[in-house]
């Protein structure tokens, strides 16, 4: 049950982070950067506990769970930081890289919602 619901606020916090991400890039929305933040600590929780998940379940994945850390790791930091990094010309760089694993932390995510959800007993 904890699984099936990390992963719904998975979907939707990190769908909406996207969202808000990309109006952000577009400075369509910059009044918005603490909810998209908020929005990204939800997804990365929802990815860690997924991860929990597949390191205890039985016939989970330890590699998906240690992924799921790492990524969660490297998200909040680059997200945290995101505003010091290659300030200037190539800043586009940092931001093509949030997004890139912003998409991962949904991916990674939700394949091992999968994974759980295949292995757990009926």
């Amino acid at each position: 049950m904890v699984i099936r619901i990390a992963s719904v606020v998975l979907s939707f916090a990190g769908l909406l982070a996207l969202i808000l991400g990309l109006l952000i890039w577009t400075a369509s929305a910059l009044n918005l950067i603490q909810m998209h933040m908020l929005l990204g600590l939800l997804a990365v929780g929802a990815l860690w506990m997924i991860g929990v998940g597949q390191a205890f379940a039985k016939g989970g994945n330890w590699v998906v769970a240690a992924l799921a850390l790492i990524v969660g790791v490297a998200m909040i930091s680059l997200g945290m930081n995101q505003s010091s990094l290659m300030v200037g010309e190539f800043h586009w760089v940092i931001q093509v890289l949030h997004l890139l694993l912003g998409l991962l932390v949904i991916g990674i995510g939700h394949m091992g919602a999968a994974r759980y959800r295949r292995g757990a007993p009926r």
